[in-house]
């Protein structure tokens, strides 16, 4: 039996340069190098089941869709919104600067059916677990997703304010770190919607809930760009530790995040060289040995509603 359960959720993209801005023409590097070659076959040594979250403009590329769909059933793949590159009026920005929470509900609507729509030709079934780019989720997306047959959703960020960001009042301050049922109305608290919110595991800091101070401090996020493998291994047992005392029995869901582009040197700030690039697939690979050696299963995001239900 497992001892807790590891979802490790990839974003994929197009690549970005310095300041994350797109490559032109856009290119696909963090799919044929950072998937194909680095993480899935990492992913597939460790018998471990990774999820890839889709954005709309990978679609467009002939060589990254095909590559995706010959993965199988060795991963989840899902989708993952940054609206600038979803129809309708689609686009190709510097950056990708938008957060679905402020588009008029129609123009959020038509967006993520439309990406969904895309998602269901290229691998021909339904998928059903989303993020929202930049992790800008609104008070109408859960509805949205539940129209559309998605059973997960994966933006909210515990103890994380985004207003500095550019969009003010988006704030998880306070949000669950196990998965919950989230209120369709403000996805940060618990409710009654039918889909289920798997958040990023985010734990505070010792010194965050200070006044003054504390707004300055990170939070420790279970993320390989980051993280030391010592700092992860930590927080996962933080995480473990905490969720066992507030839900004796529950099983306990942790939940890490990255970008496919990360692991390849020059398609995101993060990694600009191979050194950056190798020393981020090491934690991931770190991440995995963790998760071997004390019983934690690494399964898809999509899984989690049915592990609970057991």
């Amino acid at each position: 039996m497992s001892r807790a359960y590891l979802c490790v959720s990839i974003d994929t993209e197009c690549d970005k340069g310095p300041a994350w801005r797109s490559r032109r023409p856009l290119s696909f590097e963090g799919v044929h190098v950072g998937i194909v070659e680095r993480l899935q076959p990492l992913f597939t040594s460790f018998g471990a089941k990774p999820t890839y979250l889709v954005s709309a403009e990978v679609f467009r590329d002939e060589r990254a869709t095909e590559e995706l769909r010959k993965l199988d059933g060795s991963c989840e793949l899902g989708t993952h919104l940054h609206g600038e590159y979803a129809e309708p009026s689609a686009w190709l920005p510097e950056v990708t600067l938008d957060f679905q929470r402020d588009y008029d509900p129609d123009l959020e609507k038509r967006k993520l059916t439309s990406l969904t729509d895309q998602f269901i030709r290229a691998f021909e079934f339904q998928p059903l677990s989303f993020r929202a780019g930049r992790f800008g989720i609104g008070h109408r997306t859960i509805g949205f997703l539940e129209e559309l047959g998605y059973s997960v959703e994966s933006s909210v960020t515990p103890h994380v304010d985004w207003s500095s960001a550019g969009s003010p009042g988006l704030s998880f301050a306070g949000a669950p770190t196990q998965p919950y049922h989230p209120d369709p109305a403000d996805p940060a608290r618990p409710g009654e919607s039918g889909v289920l919110e798997i958040p990023i595991t985010i734990r505070p800091r010792l010194w965050q809930r200070l006044p003054g101070i504390g707004k300055h401090l990170e939070p420790r996020w279970l993320r390989p760009t980051w993280m030391t493998a010592e700092a992860l291994a930590e927080l996962v047992e933080d995480e473990i530790a905490d969720a066992r005392r507030a839900a004796p029995g529950r099983p306990v869901i942790l939940h890490a995040m990255l970008h496919a582009a990360e692991v390849v040197p020059a398609m995101t700030p993060y990694a600009p060289f191979e050194a950056d690039a190798r020393r981020i697939l090491d934690r991931v690979h770190a991440l995995l040995e963790l998760a071997q050696r004390e019983a934690i299963a690494v399964v898809g995001l999509g899984d989690v509603p049915e592990i609970l239900q057991t």
